[in-house]
């Protein structure tokens, strides 16, 4: 059986290819979502949603919900760390910067923590209720087929297999990937760690309402790792390293589950109910590359990072918004097909960033651990230790006695923590010390909103990017081509609205001042006479030319261009091109950057030939 419901078949409901089947919805492209399992995610996994990410939400129709449905993130947004949740407290630390006001003034919308399995729900719910989405879960895609035109995808589910043709392929399906691996792409990444992650659900409020947070880190003997405090007080996850072969994910009972829980909240929780029990791997990888032909990857199938940052999730769904609006515009002839190109060359090295940022916030950690002389470096070289050959040669129950008794000795200075002695109290005394030194791991919105394209489809201008004097923790704003659009308010009709609402989604826009006014707006209208793709102009200032009233001023001290300059910005929201004054022919470099931007040169001059 063969059907052409779509023009992209997208491979994967998780957060990412949910996000960009809905946002090719919204330009107009059929779509076809492929999803193996039939329900969504039953796990809370992740829960950090960056303001950035918030941003693409928001552009579905879905921030403000998710932001009305989450808890109140300002209430808990520490980091604690115990030794136990009943036990001692050896400090905490802000998510949030000193100035909150000034956090929430970088844009119409603000971070927030609303865990996975509570977000598909939300996405699968718009997607069954979008026409332009054929939604088909319980299927897989078992192979595809790529012709010069397109390619056909062979779906697979119980009751038989159907082809669908589409123009492009995303695979959003996972870091595992299936779809990657039928592509045969592989991955420069590495193994971090295996970590267990026990879903459990018990009301710990009376441990926790006093230091609500989002993380809290246990530090004992019977049990290193983190509670996640998905939903508080009563939703949780607890992950803790494992070591396999010798310790299997199958000996992770539900009363040895038990165990580890009672260990890390320091009483046994009378309402405890274990949820799910999943192994998982920690790793640092991405993808040899992100395009083969007509397919294309995206989320954690072109990335895997640590979760020691939260930016798993968030660079698959920016990934997602940076792809759709080019995958748009080529499907409607609006752009020519080597924008695409610009897919990798824009995301991949963002991912790079973020995946640095990840592993240096995991080795960071060993800091912390270093006052009772620890180090996560001990993990891995016990790691390195139990697969050499010497070790495996062993049998199988000395493995595991083995593995038992080094982690037994290696955790033991952990006690000192909990101990009512000299001793401990100089411990914890240089541990509350060191946690200012965390602080990059938990505040970044300069990672969050301050990345920008250097190479892509952006015409750099021969200015230095600048960056704040720490680019993860502090967002300098810039119209620097690549950034994001800085956000400020504006005023149309009497309605106060961010800038950001007044982008086009399917097009680009021109922001400039009243002074070349009708300079620039002659300049659209002359490109938009032969250009496909919708160009507006819009004006920001004081003047009855306004299109949009700034009282404060805003845009003259935030768009580093001139009083007759413009800021070309993308359907992404992110800076293509800028003039710094108005030139001598606006029309015709208004007119040669957008060919350039959108890959039209080439198919204008094989037009003209013809």
């Amino acid at each position: 059986m063969t059907n052409a419901p779509g023009r992209v078949v997208v491979v994967g409901a998780g957060p990412t290819g949910l996000t960009l089947a809905l946002l090719l919805a919204r330009a107009g492209v059929r779509v076809t979502l492929v999803e193996r399992n039939t329900a969504p995610q039953p796990h809370p996994a992740a829960c950090i949603l960056d303001t950035r990410t918030l941003e693409v939400f928001r552009e579905i129709g879905q921030a403000d919900r998710i932001i009305a449905a989450s808890q109140n993130v300002f209430d808990r947004a520490n980091i604690s760390w115990v030794t136990t949740l009943a036990g001692r407290e050896l400090g905490r630390c802000s998510a949030l910067p000193p100035d909150v006001d000034a956090l929430l003034a970088l844009s119409p919308v603000h971070a927030t923590v609303y865990p996975q399995n509570r977000l598909e729900p939300m996405l699968w719910q718009q997607v069954y209720e979008t026409a332009e989405i054929d939604f088909r879960p319980g299927h897989n895609c078992t192979t595809i087929t790529e012709t010069e035109h397109g390619v056909t995808c062979t779906l697979v589910t119980g009751a038989g297999q159907l082809d669908v043709s589409a123009d492009y392929v995303v695979a959003c399906d996972g870091v595992g990937s299936p779809v990657r691996r039928l592509a045969g792409i592989g991955t420069d990444g590495r193994l971090i760690q295996h970590m267990i992650g026990v879903y459990f659900t018990a009301d710990l409020g009376a441990m926790v309402d006093h230091r609500k947070s989002i993380l809290y880190w246990t530090l004992n003997s019977d049990a290193l790792g983190v509670l996640i405090a998905h939903w508080l007080p009563e939703e949780w996850v607890l992950f803790v390293p494992y070591y396999p072969p010798q310790q299997t994910a199958e000996s992770y009972t539900e009363s040895r589950c038990r165990s580890l829980i009672e260990h890390a909240v320091g009483i046994t929780p009378p309402d405890l109910r274990i949820k799910l029990v999943r192994p998982w791997s920690l790793g640092a990888a991405v993808a040899d590359r992100y395009r083969q032909g007509r397919l294309f990857l995206a989320g954690d199938a072109a990335h895997s990072f640590p979760p020691t940052g939260g930016l798993g999730l968030n660079t698959g769904v920016q990934d997602a918004h940076n792809l759709a609006w080019k995958l748009a515009a080529v499907i409607r002839d609006e752009a020519g097909p080597d924008l695409l190109d610009s897919y990798e060359t824009e995301r991949r090295p963002v991912a790079r960033i973020n995946l640095e940022h990840s592993v240096a916030n995991f080795d960071q950690m060993s800091d912390l651990l270093q006052v009772v002389g620890l180090s996560l470096k001990q993990q891995e070289r016990l790691q390195a230790a139990q697969n050499s050959r010497m070790f495996t040669s062993l049998p199988a129950r000395w493995q595991r006695n083995a593995i038992n008794i080094a982690l037994k000795q290696a955790l033991a200075p952990l006690q000192i923590f909990s101990e009512a002695s000299g001793r401990g109290e100089r411990a914890r005394h240089d541990f509350e010390r060191r946690i200012p030194g965390q602080a990059r791991h938990y505040r970044f919105a300069g990672l969050d909103l301050g990345f920008a394209y250097q190479n892509g489809a952006v015409i750099p201008d021969g200015t230095p990017r600048p960056v704040a004097d720490d680019p993860v923790i502090d967002y300098r704003p810039t119209t620097w081509p690549g950034a994001r659009l800085p956000h400020f308010n504006v005023v149309r009709a009497g309605e106060t609205i961010s800038i950001h609402d007044a982008i086009l989604p399917s097009g680009f826009t021109l922001l400039t001042g009243s002074q070349a006014a009708s300079a620039w707006r002659q300049a659209v209208r002359n490109v938009g006479r032969t250009l496909r793709m919708p160009v507006a102009c819009l004006v920001v200032g004081p003047g009855p030319d306004a299109d949009f009233r700034d009282p404060a001023d805003t845009w003259a001290k935030l768009s580093e261009v001139g009083r007759t300059g413009a800021v070309l910005v993308r359907p992404d929201g992110h800076v293509a091109w800028r003039a710094h004054d108005l030139p001598d022919g606006p029309a015709e470099a208004l007119d040669v950057a957008l060919h350039r931007l959108l890959s039209l040169t080439h198919m204008a001059r094989a037009a003209e030939t013809a």
